[in-house]
């Protein structure tokens, strides 16, 4: 019980320990970890089971390079002004971790502005090539199916349906091997936007919950080795009990066929443009 890598610790902080326990992350990249108990993988999807902090346990990991790194992006690209003037009005200029939450608070009264699905407008999430269920340092991000009525409302939260449609890609990936959990522990900074967080259980159809010090998880889940290693629970599994669920969120139906619609396209993207990225990008 010495420590471990970042996507153990996050797991572990998520309150995953026990087999079959399945968490999401989305901080600059983003991933998806499911709790098992035998070497596993996929060469297919590229997923690969890794070793876990309990021997006799791996965490099957599913990871695409840059989640929280687009809505970054966006701050940066598409609407720095109307961001600057956003935290002006709330009086956070000076405080870099309230700038950071207000980030979020900023995005979710944006995106509310448009409707489930953006119009129809998808952004692929691939700034930075990606790993799984493709491996491509060529593959590029994109927004397809722009038109004259399209806002920038819409582009913004066609950014964070991309990061879930590419996160149910990596799921649905996952229970091509195992099983994934019906409810999924939703952690990091991605998980600070109620949005995000609803648009995931929507795009899903699996309930989410997030817990507390979702940004700091890496830390919690570093405490809770030091907790067994110094003899104040059995094991990780009993101190994974104490991580409870801050807040919950169901899919609504209405939205995920409207989603499942979206994602049907959004998974043909990279193979009817993977020629074209090497032309560019190769």
């Amino acid at each position: 019980y010495g420590g471990g890598g970042d996507a153990t610790l996050i797991g572990l902080g998520a309150g995953c320990a026990k087999v079959g326990e399945t968490h999401i992350y989305s901080g600059t990249s983003g991933w998806v970890s499911t709790v098992i108990d035998k070497p596993a993988v996929d060469i297919n999807c590229m997923i690969a089971g890794i070793v876990a902090a309990e021997k006799g346990k791996y965490n099957y990991f599913a990871e695409m390079e840059t989640a929280g790194k687009c809505f970054e992006w966006v701050k940066d690209h598409i609407a720095l002004d109307e961001i600057g003037i956003y935290l002006k009005k709330q009086e956070v200029i000076d405080n870099q971790e309230l700038i950071y939450e207000s980030l979020y608070d900023y995005l979710s009264e944006t995106v509310e502005q448009a409707s489930p699905g953006s119009g129809g407008v998808i952004f692929t999430p691939w700034l930075h090539g990606n790993r799984c269920p493709f491996e491509d340092p060529n593959a590029a991000g994109m927004f397809f199916n722009i038109k004259l009525e399209t806002g920038k409302t819409e582009m913004i939260r066609a950014v964070l349906e991309g990061i879930c449609y590419h996160l149910r890609w990596m799921l649905e990936c996952q229970d091509k091997k195992i099983k994934t959990s019906e409810t999924i522990r939703f952690v990091g900074g991605g998980a600070l936007s109620k949005m995000t967080c609803q648009i995931l259980a929507d795009i899903t159809g699996r309930k989410i919950e997030t817990v507390p010090l979702t940004k700091d998880i890496g830390a919690v889940g570093a405490s809770m080795l030091i907790v067994v290693g110094s003899g104040g629970a059995k094991n990780l599994e009993e101190v994974s009990k104490w991580i409870k669920a801050k807040d919950v969120y169901e899919p609504n139906l209405n939205h995920k066929a409207i989603y499942d619609k979206n994602y049907s396209v959004f998974k043909t993207l990279y193979k009817s443009n993977k020629k074209n990225f090497f032309i560019l990008n190769g």
